[in-house]
């Protein structure tokens, strides 16, 4: 391929797949996870209800979700560089169709938190094989299908919540559930589709051995951590700084999905205007508007004023979602990519975990113009960091003998 093309980031920008291995198994199955997980999460309080569980009880369920997909993206995504990535996804849709089943048959507690389990540890399994494949297949046009990965995903995740409201109001949750696992199972056909890439594989089984030396990747991880502090505050302080202005629950529901929407949208365009203009430039500039605009949050006065602004966040989100990924994947060679995508969703999982304890309990105690300052000032530290860690030495935007070949010049 000619430079020019590589760092331009034009390629092909009507074609659905590029060369190598299809990627539509990749969107289409990463939908139903997300619309599966957001189903889950719209129904907790249905269930805390039907089935008295405390919120403790619903709070384990949660826990052991994250964890187990903190523990899928650091044991599993090696797997992928090895050349494993179909057998993967298909792995992972038959453990997300585990997991509904087991919510939909499940009576006491642990058949929640492990159904929750289960499908987090499905989510943690396909999801850096899906990164890895979308990375490799057609450098060319990174830009485009990470940004296309991440609409399908963010999509799942704004879709779910209405196929849930409305199948709940058919039959109740167990047949929301029983109809998703059917629904994710028909996708099984699919994942048999999926191909694996013929990019360089971790033949040594380095894993994440050596990961955490890279500074540029390090530098990427300070830089995801910086949007996972936002995305923390977003699920610990914003549906209860909505809930305390008077907002409604149709309102919340609608507020919600209007602010989820923007992402999907303009996520494609946002992965080709960073392989065009340097995801690093992209990501930490995309991130610093977010940051700036993070702090009026607990300002504006009313419902509709937050609202409004979280959209205005939302297609800035949009803008710089694909970036950071795309920054994880210029630090590291080919034979690495699903390792460090997995190590990257740990770091996500780790920070707005944290975030959304430590933020919550600033908002209880302070209020939400300090939770917000909080967030904002912590945005910009690990933001700063990461844009020192992520220069290149000789401050150039191109910088020539990065890892493997020129394609991943321009992300520098």
């Amino acid at each position: 391929m000619s430079s020019s093309t590589t760092e331009s980031g034009t390629g092909d920008p009507q074609g659905l797949e590029g060369i190598g291995p299809s990627l539509t198994p990749y969107f289409l199955i990463l939908f139903g996870a997300s619309a599966g997980l957001a189903s889950i999460i719209t129904l907790l309080a249905e269930i805390r209800r039907a089935l008295h569980f405390s919120e403790i009880g619903i709070g384990l369920a949660i826990a052991s979700g994250f964890g187990a997909a903190f523990l899928a993206s650091l044991v599993m995504a090696p797997h992928a560089d090895r050349g494993r990535a179909p057998t993967m996804l298909r792995g992972g849709l038959a453990l997300g169709v585990a997991g509904m089943v087991l919510l939909a048959v499940g009576q006491d507690l642990w058949h929640y938190i492990l159904g929750r389990a289960v499908f987090g540890f499905a989510l943690g399994t396909a999801g850096p094989a899906a990164r890895r494949t979308v990375i490799v297949a057609d450098p060319d046009n990174l830009g485009r299908n990470m940004g296309r990965l991440g609409a399908w995903d963010i999509g799942g995740f704004v879709a779910g919540p209405m196929i849930a409201a409305g199948l709940n109001a058919i039959g109740g949750f167990r047949f929301t559930f029983w109809t998703l696992a059917v629904a994710m199972g028909l996708l099984l056909p699919l994942a048999f589709r999926a191909q694996p890439d013929t990019a360089a594989r971790d033949d040594a089984g380095l894993g994440l051995r050596g990961l955490l030396r890279i500074r540029r990747l390090v530098g990427a991880f300070f830089v995801v951590a910086a949007y996972f502090v936002f995305i923390g505050a977003f699920e610990a302080v914003w549906v209860l700084e909505m809930d305390d202005r008077g907002a409604s629950q149709t309102i919340l529901a609608v507020g919600i999905t209007l602010c989820a929407l923007p992402i999907a949208l303009f996520s494609p365009i946002g992965g080709f205007l960073a392989q065009r203009y340097g995801a690093r430039r992209w990501a930490i500039g995309g991130l610093t508007t977010i940051t700036l605009v993070v702090t009026f949050y607990g300002i504006v006065p009313g419902v509709m004023w937050l609202v409004a602004l979280t959209m205005v966040t939302s297609v800035l989100e949009g803008f710089t979602f694909p970036s950071a990924p795309m920054l994880v994947a210029a630090a590291v060679t080919q034979d690495r990519q699903a390792s460090a995508q997995g190590l990257m969703s740990a770091v996500e999982v780790a920070t707005a975990a944290v975030a959304a304890v430590v933020l919550a309990a600033v908002y209880d105690a302070h209020g939400d113009l300090m939770a917000w300052a909080v967030t904002a000032g912590t945005m910009a530290i690990l933001l700063l960091i990461g844009a020192i860690l992520t220069r290149p030495d000789d401050l150039q935007p191109v910088k020539p003998g990065v890892p493997d070949d020129p394609i991943r010049r321009p992300f520098q």
